[in-house]
């Protein structure tokens, strides 16, 4: 595969370049999601007690294993709880519409699904 080619990183008056997929330089690396929702709290966002007792429960029913990694043979522990199909689009808290993640893979996943919706 030939490499990737640099572009202008995407945090907003940075000149550093990046090969990275994230669109991100190594010093802005996980930070796309600040401005996300940004002045709400966890609670106002809908990520308050109810959702502290939903996601143990998917994490206990995945046995607090990644499913991406579970799916190519792998167990990582997974710490995270992914939305399949996001809230942001028209995704519930159903368990049904559920995963448990290891941080790695729920980053990239989010980071597609911003790319590509």
């Amino acid at each position: 595969m030939p490499p990737r080619i640099p572009r202008a990183c995407r945090k907003h008056g940075c000149s550093k370049t990046t090969i990275d997929r994230s669109g991100y330089c190594d010093e802005h690396m996980n930070t796309g999601w600040e401005s996300h929702q940004q002045g709400k709290s966890r609670h106002q966002r809908g990520y308050g007690a109810k959702w502290d007792k939903i996601r143990e429960r998917v994490l206990k029913r995945d046995k607090y294993l990644c499913q991406d990694h579970l799916n190519q043979g792998l167990a990582v522990e997974a710490k995270t709880v992914d939305h399949i199909k996001p809230k942001a689009h028209g995704g519930t808290d159903d368990d049904s519409n559920l995963q448990s993640l290891c941080w790695p893979c729920h980053r990239r996943k989010t980071a597609t699904e911003r790319i590509h919706n």
